[in-house]
């Protein structure tokens, strides 16, 4: 959530009387749908996008039935990764409405770190305690298919126990293009070259026509679901994330989410959301 439904904070006695208390004091359908997501039951596209859309005391009571089923869900230990991201380049053939990191390869700023600076930057991190580099970069015209392999090889061979968080769906996909093979095929060869897991980026808003408004010849929502799927079936997890706040609306929002949640309830591949 991102604080944008007009909610002022939640009032002590609210966050202190506990969830049930609240609930008693909210929208009755708005109480239904939550009290129910507390009994373990699911919320639909409907209902999700109802829930978007709620303010005042309702949105404080969908904040702390959140956090209850986080809490009954992982604790309420936290956990971090020290973490490198290394953005080889930045040239890329997608002209993407909202990336301001993309340029083209005529252009002055755009850049290309040779490999052996990749490994570089990672032997940094790694020595000074990072156990994971994340690989993502721009799509470059006329890249080798085996570029992305050949990275994670060169990484590997000199720090073999680093985890590699890397390529994108749109990545992936463009890997595969390059290398004229199958998703899945070039998602085994991501797996043998020592790639851990995916960044579950390129998702925007899984939505067709909103993706034809910001981001015209991006990744289709059947083929970021197709990499993404693909990945967990061969026991690479992948993160997963929605950009929000621009065109969508909450029944878009709330799809989204549904979306993810199909996949995960058939690979349990996911292992977060980042917003």
């Amino acid at each position: 959530m991102n604080g944008t439904n007009g909610a002022s904070p939640i009032p002590p006695e609210m966050s202190s009387g506990g969830v049930d208390r609240l609930l008693s004091q909210v929208d009755p359908m708005i109480a239904g749908i939550l009290d129910r997501a507390l009994a373990g039951g699911e919320v639909s596209v409907d209902e999700g996008e109802t829930l978007f859309n709620t303010s005042g005391r309702d949105y404080s009571a969908l904040l702390l039935t959140a956090d209850e089923l986080r809490r009954r869900a992982v604790g309420d230990r936290v956990t971090y990764v020290l973490n490198r991201n290394i953005n080889f380049t930045n040239v890329c053939v997608k002209r993407c409405g909202f990336c301001a990191f993309s340029r083209d390869h005529l252009e002055e700023q755009g850049y290309f770190l040779p490999i052996s600076e990749v490994v570089r930057r990672a032997r940094e991190a790694w020595d000074l305690g990072a156990t994971e580099v994340c690989i993502q970069a721009g799509l470059p015209p006329g890249m080798d298919g085996s570029l992305y392999l050949e990275v994670c090889r060169a990484i590997k061979r000199e720090m073999p126990d680093i985890h590699i968080h890397g390529f994108s769906p749109e990545e992936v996909l463009y890997g595969s293009a390059r290398s004229r093979c199958s998703v899945e095929e070039y998602l085994e060869r991501l797996k043998d070259a020592g790639v851990g897991s995916l960044p579950g980026t390129s998702a925007e808003i899984l939505d067709e026509s909103v993706r034809k408004q910001i981001s015209a010849g991006r990744i289709s929502v059947k083929n970021w679901i197709r990499v993404i799927s693909g990945a967990h079936r061969i026991g690479i997890p992948t993160t997963s994330t929605i950009m929000y706040g621009h065109l969508e609306t909450a029944r878009h929002r709330a799809q989204h989410i549904a979306t993810l949640r199909d996949i995960q309830r058939e690979t349990r591949g996911i292992t977060d959301l980042f917003p």
